[in-house]
């Protein structure tokens, strides 16, 4: 940064000078030339006022020590009588110079011309005398040029000791501008706000940290559930795998007496049966995590899926004598439709679970205030409070031996978080030990849908 605006500045000051250079030459060529004309004019008026108090004799005697200028003394014709820098013989007629033409008739005039005498571009001012002859006095561009070719010297060192004082300004001007800039704490940019104009950028740049320093949370907390979960999924396989393989060892051993087969062969059989849901919570849960807003979404009916659901509980709840009612009305979303069943299934499943016979287990669809619900009541064994914030994680059972028993994977409430989730959706859980459960999903209206 430092270097660009050095760059830039630089280009910027010699640009400056050189502009300023070349319009302080024009204007002192300008002003030198037209000094010399005036001296000319002011020169010939001085001659022509000694010439009538002292004579023609004033040009031969005294011309030369009061003036370096050409000055012509030419007769009516163009004879040339007297020339201070050339024999008056060697010149040839002047009754064709433009000036002395000019003069003669006009009385005075002025032209800027080549000299054939000596070869120089010269600017010439001639008077008609009262004899009738003409004073002409002349000096050469020359003079003028090399006059301020002399001044450009003095003009262009001025520049140069400019320019190196520019920089040096600019350099330290620029470090100091920078320094600040330099020392920002970057980690906390808003301490110290050395220029306001900086304000949005470094409100933008502190906005930036925390939302880095919160997705470095989220990946640390990710990998940890990550390790956590690997751990767990060891142990949740091999547990059902060390049953069924005792069971099958005893049994290929002839260790299991006859009227014991059935039994044994019933333990490999529900083991296996946990180890398969198992797995396929496990793969469920992988999906839903690789989910995003590009799953394609479709109409999905929230009642129809709760009929469903009904439909496959009601052999487990029959069982237990348990109730299972379901109640509502048609509620449409935009959804994915495998993912809501699993979502609806699960909640349901564990209500029938956690029931004791004999109990009750309601389903509700509805729409409260424009939002979609799904609600599942019950009166089974209930959460106790300081369980009911972790029931959503992987693997976590608030009874891990009633559990097992009843075949849950302990994945199931995880795929609920995970699917309200992908649907924008809020879960609210009220639950009394030894009371019941109520757990709903609240999804967003059609005015905040998003998917």
């Amino acid at each position: 940064m430092k270097k660009k605006i050095l760059n830039h500045t630089s280009i910027m000051i010699v640009l400056a000078v050189l502009i300023t250079f070349l319009a302080a030459s024009v204007v002192t060529y300008s002003k030198f030339n037209t000094y010399m004309q005036n001296g000319v004019r002011e020169e010939a008026r001085y001659i022509c006022l000694s010439m009538e108090e002292c004579g023609d004799t004033f040009l031969s005697k005294r011309l030369r020590a009061v003036s370096s200028s050409r000055v012509t003394l030419i007769q009516k014709d163009g004879t040339v009588l007297f020339d201070s820098q050339t024999s008056p013989e060697k010149l040839e007629n002047h009754s064709n110079r433009p000036e002395f033409m000019e003069a003669e008739k006009d009385g005075k005039s002025e032209s800027i011309r080549y000299s054939e005498t000596f070869a120089k571009k010269t600017f010439y001012y001639a008077v008609r005398l009262d004899n009738g002859n003409v004073l002409r006095v002349g000096k050469t561009v020359d003079s003028v040029y090399s006059t301020w070719i002399s001044s450009l010297a003095v003009l262009g060192i001025l520049m140069v000791l400019v320019l190196i004082l520019e920089f040096a300004f600019v350099e330290r001007q620029t470090r100091e501008l920078i320094k600040p800039i330099n020392d920002l704490d970057l980690e906390h940019p808003l301490n110290n706000v050395c220029y306001e104009e900086l304000r949005p950028l470094l409100v933008r740049v502190d906005e930036q940290n925390r939302q880095i320093r919160q997705q470095v949370k989220e990946l640390k907390e990710a990998e940890k559930i990550r390790k956590e979960f690997s751990a767990n999924v060891s142990h949740e396989l091999k547990t059902p795998l060390m049953s069924i393989s005792g069971y099958a060892e005893l049994m290929m051993n002839g260790m299991v007496p006859a009227d014991h087969v059935q039994e044994f062969s019933g333990r490999i059989y529900h083991e296996a049966v946990r180890l398969s849901n198992l797995v396929a919570d496990i793969i469920q849960l992988s999906r839903l995590d690789e989910s995003n807003s590009e799953v394609p979404f479709e109409e999905v009916d929230l009642y129809e899926l709760a009929e469903d659901v009904q439909n496959n509980l009601r052999h487990p709840a029959e069982k237990k004598n348990i109730s299972l009612e379901l109640t509502g009305s048609s509620e449409k979303i935009q959804g994915v439709r495998h993912v809501l069943y699993e979502m609806f299934f699960n909640i349901a499943d564990n209500a029938v679970r956690y029931t004791e016979q004999n109990g009750h287990v309601r389903i509700m669809v509805g729409n409260r205030k424009g939002n979609p619900f799904y609600c599942v009541v019950d009166d089974g064994i209930g959460i106790p409070k300081s369980e009911q914030g972790r029931i959503f994680e992987r693997f976590y059972r608030v009874d891990k031996s009633h559990s097992r028993q009843t075949g849950g994977t302990g994945l199931g409430l995880s795929i609920v978080k995970h699917g309200a989730t992908l649907h924008h959706a809020q879960i609210h859980v009220e639950s009394e030990q030894g009371e019941g459960t109520r757990m709903e999903i609240v999804f967003p209206g059609e005015d905040q849908a998003q998917g």
